[in-house]
């Protein structure tokens, strides 16, 4: 379960304005991708932006999950739960949220690795509603150790108990002391089974739900 942590903040984060800009559009797949998918495996794509200010690490990464689009969406909201998603998180903490639930500002502390200092970032998460009752969740930084920090979440219902999910992500440290091949490298390997513990978790509460619903009530005796 020990993997790096230097995307999976990307699911809550963000500016402190109401408007925001930003910087990934819908994601687009390949038939290769999209067969992956289907065949159960998770998919990565990491690379240097050399178009970008500060050149950061981007990601591309994608699952399919058996369970609702609400019920993937309900686990990445819950903040005590991202340390079941990473055991390299922390601290998870909301600080503000808005009155009709569309964006919240988050804190998380997280660690790279054993021998290096544990990161910090502030961000905020702008929520909207997706095709087919999925969802949408769009990221940037506000402040910490982070120069960029930048992603989408597609949560992409594909049926009653079927779902998608895409993630996209641009980050770099300010840190100089971390390389950005390390970080490519720690990243190809870290996401997938981030994404993995995501469908492992939601499938599992799904299975846990779907027994209970099935359990004879006291009333129906």
């Amino acid at each position: 379960m020990k993997h790096t942590f230097l995307a999976i903040i990307s699911i809550l984060s963000a500016l402190a304005c109401s408007t925001l800009s930003m910087a990934f559009d819908k994601p687009e797949l390949t038939p290769a991708e999209i067969s992956t998918l289907q065949g159960g495996d998770a998919i990565i794509s990491v690379w240097k932006d050399r178009e970008r200010e500060h050149k950061p690490t981007v990601t591309k990464g994608g699952i399919d999950i058996m369970v609702p689009a609400a019920d993937v969406y309900a686990i990445m909201l819950d903040c005590s739960r991202m340390h079941e998603i990473s055991s390299d998180i922390r601290l998870c903490e909301v600080l503000e949220t808005a009155s009709d639930g569309s964006w919240d500002i988050r804190k998380q502390k997280f660690a790279v690795s054993p021998v290096l200092p544990k990161l910090k970032t502030t961000f905020r998460t702008v929520y909207s509603d997706g095709p087919n009752q999925g969802h949408v969740l769009e990221i940037e930084n506000i402040s910490g150790d982070l120069k960029v920090q930048e992603g989408r979440w597609d949560i992409i219902s594909l049926g009653p108990n079927e779902t998608r999910v895409i993630y996209q992500a641009a980050i770099k440290p300010s840190l100089p002391l971390i390389p950005a091949k390390t970080i490519r490298k720690q990243v190809a390997a870290g996401i997938p089974i981030i994404l993995r513990n995501l469908r492992d978790i939601a499938e599992a509460d799904y299975a846990s739900e779907m027994q209970y619903a099935a359990m004879p009530k006291s009333d129906d005796m």
